[in-house]
C-alpha cells in the first residue's frame, strides 16, 4: 500500500520582542536631532542677548551716576537731582539706580527735605535693595528722623544700619550714632548697649575711641 505522507501544518513565525528591535529604530532621527540642536542653540542667544543687555545698561547707568555725582560735587543740587532721578527711572533694577536713590535724598537733605527723603527711603527700603545700599538708606533715614525730632526711631533705624552693613567700620559707626540717639531720646541702657557692643565686637575700628568715651561717661569709668 502506497504510504501517505501528512502535511506539516504552518507556523507562524514569533515576533520578536520589543527590547530586541535593533536600536536604529529607538534613536531620534536626523531631524529630530537638528530641531533640538537648533533650540539650544536659540537658548543660549537668547541668554547671552540678555546678558549683554543688562552689561550695557549697567554701564550707561554708571556713566550717567558719575555725571549726577560731579554735578552734587560742584554745588548744583538741581541738576544732580534731576539726574539722579533719570539713573531711577531708566535705569531700574541696576546697581546705579539703587545708588541714584541714595544720592537723590542726600541731595533732598541738603535742601532741607527730610520729610519728602524719610518717605522716599522707606519705599525703597521696602523693595529689598541689596545691603550695599540698604544699609546707607537706613543711616539716611535715621539722620532724617533725627531732623524731626524723632531720636528713638532714629536710633532704631541706626541700629538696622548696623545690622545689615557688610563692613566692621560702618557697623561700629552707626552703632555709635545709635547710641547718640538713645541718649537723646532718654534711654541711657540701649545707648549703653550699643556703644558696649562697639567696644566689645569692633575694637579694631575707628570708632572704638568715642565709644569708650561715652560709655566711660554713662558708667563713671566703669567700662
Amino acid at each position: 500500500m502506497p504510504t501517505t505522507v501528512e502535511p506539516k501544518p504552518k507556523t507562524t513565525p514569533t515576533p520578536a520582542p520589543a527590547s530586541a528591535q535593533p536600536a536604529r529604530s529607538r534613536m531620534p532621527s536626523q531631524r529630530t536631532l537638528t530641531i533640538i540642536a537648533g533650540a539650544v542653540a536659540l537658548v543660549a542667544l537668547v541668554a547671552w542677548v540678555i546678558t549683554s543687555s543688562a552689561r550695557r545698561k549697567e554701564e550707561f547707568g554708571n556713566r550717567a551716576l558719575i555725571s549726577a555725582r560731579v554735578a552734587a560735587e560742584q554745588g548744583n543740587l538741581p541738576l544732580a537731582a534731576t539726574e539722579f532721578q533719570k539713573i531711577i527711572d531708566t535705569y531700574r533694577g541696576t546697581d546705579a539706580a539703587q545708588a541714584a536713590v541714595i544720592g537723590l535724598n542726600q541731595v533732598r537733605m541738603v535742601n532741607g527735605q527730610s520729610d519728602l527723603a524719610a518717605a522716599n527711603l522707606r519705599e525703597f527700603l521696602a523693595s529689598n535693595p541689596d545691603p550695599r545700599y540698604a544699609a546707607p538708606a537706613h543711616g539716611m533715614l535715621a539722620a532724617a528722623l533725627e531732623n524731626a525730632g524723632r531720636p528713638a526711631d532714629a536710633a532704631a533705624s541706626y541700629q538696622q544700619a548696623s545690622d545689615v552693613a557688610t563692613v566692621d567700620y560702618l557697623k561700629a559707626e552707626y552703632l555709635v550714632d545709635a547710641g547718640r540717639a538713645w541718649l537723646a531720646a532718654g534711654r541711657r541702657a540701649e545707648a549703653e548697649q550699643a556703644y558696649r557692643k562697639v567696644v566689645t565686637d569692633f575694637a579694631e575700628t575707628a570708632a572704638l575711641t568715642e565709644a569708650k568715651v561715652r560709655l566711660t561717661e554713662l558708667t563713671d569709668g566703669q567700662i
